[in-house]
């Protein structure tokens, strides 16, 4: 049985639905934004049970805080500060137990304070992940950039490419997988 949510032609809609609580809204959004954060988070903390822990923290308070949010636009720099709190607080909390990895000065002192800092940082993440996306093979480059990017639904990139549903997921998986082990080095 296939739970294909269904992209809202409005993105207001989607928005809409969001603040309202639909869990079919916050799925969409959870879709388009959790593997980006994902990476950036993984690469900082080091491992991927402290990133899926903070990512997960993320999405729950951007739930709880929904009502707050002003706009579409405003979902993943909402995310980014809240995850980058959370990995700070990850850092301070290995310190004070002496466990910090060598790298976790570099995270805490860029504390954001600028919101162009948070920009110019979130721009650098996505020409990196852009150029590791350059270099997958086009079949696989193509259906991670209509899911990731554009925001396409598995079903929706399945029919656009004549392609199966499966044959879809299981690229994007390979794409987060070479994703995941460059981001590791």
């Amino acid at each position: 049985m296939n739970h294909h949510v269904q992209l809202p032609s409005d993105p207001s809609d989607l928005f809409h639905r969001f603040q309202q609580g639909d869990s079919k809204a916050f799925k969409v959004l959870y879709d388009q934004h959790f593997a980006r954060l994902y990476l950036i988070v993984r690469y900082h903390v080091g491992r991927d049970e402290d990133a899926e822990d903070i990512v997960s923290s993320a999405f729950t308070k951007l739930f709880d805080s929904r009502a707050r949010i002003r706009g579409l636009d405003h979902v993943y720099p909402f995310l980014f500060r809240v995850a980058r709190n959370e990995a700070i607080s990850h850092f301070r909390a290995m310190r004070r137990r002496r466990q910090a990895p060598l790298d976790e000065e570099q995270l805490v002192d860029r504390e954001y304070h600028d919101p162009r800092e948070t920009e110019l940082e979130r721009v650098r993440w996505m020409m990196k992940i852009q150029n590791l996306v350059d270099l997958m093979p086009p079949r696989r480059r193509k259906i991670f950039r209509l899911h990731f990017f554009d925001g396409l639904t598995v079903r929706e990139i399945a029919n656009q490419l004549k392609l199966t549903e499966t044959t879809v997921r299981n690229q994007n998986n390979r794409a987060l997988k070479f994703l995941r082990q460059d981001f590791l080095l």
